[in-house]
């Protein structure tokens, strides 16, 4: 697949072009064929074109990162219930099959804290790649 800004080849499901930084999450962003004329870097005097997309990333992750304190919130209440309740269980099996029923309590929103970690560590990874191609577009403009 190719960016249809700058018509340079593009990894499986990137967000972002690594050369000239473009959206790809935009339609029509991406070509399954290599563009004939370049139609974003024209002009000699082009601003920064990876400004908006590296605000835009931190953005996601800022949102992503709040959304995962609300999971490890919620997880931390179920397991303060937990304990709150837990010294009035009987115990032996009583106790034990509490502790199971709050362990499947915990099991989704637990995979739901894992999937957005994951989710917030490839974009970070996408944010230094796309800052690192920003920093090397700098250098070749100015020399």
């Amino acid at each position: 697949m190719y960016c249809n800004a700058c018509g340079k080849k593009v990894k499986d499901g990137a967000h972002f072009c690594e050369n000239c930084g473009a959206s790809l999450r935009e339609p029509n962003a991406i070509a399954s064929y290599a563009p004939q004329a370049p139609g974003r870097h024209s002009s000699g005097n082009v601003a920064d074109p990876y400004k908006d997309q590296i605000a835009a990333l931190k953005l996601e992750i800022k949102q992503l990162k709040l959304e995962l304190k609300h999971v490890t919130s919620g997880m931390s209440n179920t397991r303060s219930q937990y304990y709150q309740t837990a010294a009035f269980v009987p115990h032996g099996l009583l106790r034990l099959g509490y502790k199971w029923f709050e362990d499947l309590r915990l099991l989704g929103p637990q995979q739901q804290k894992q999937r957005l970690q994951q989710e917030v560590m490839r974009l970070e990874q996408e944010l230094i790649d796309l800052q690192q191609a920003q920093m090397e577009w700098k250098t070749g403009r100015q020399g």
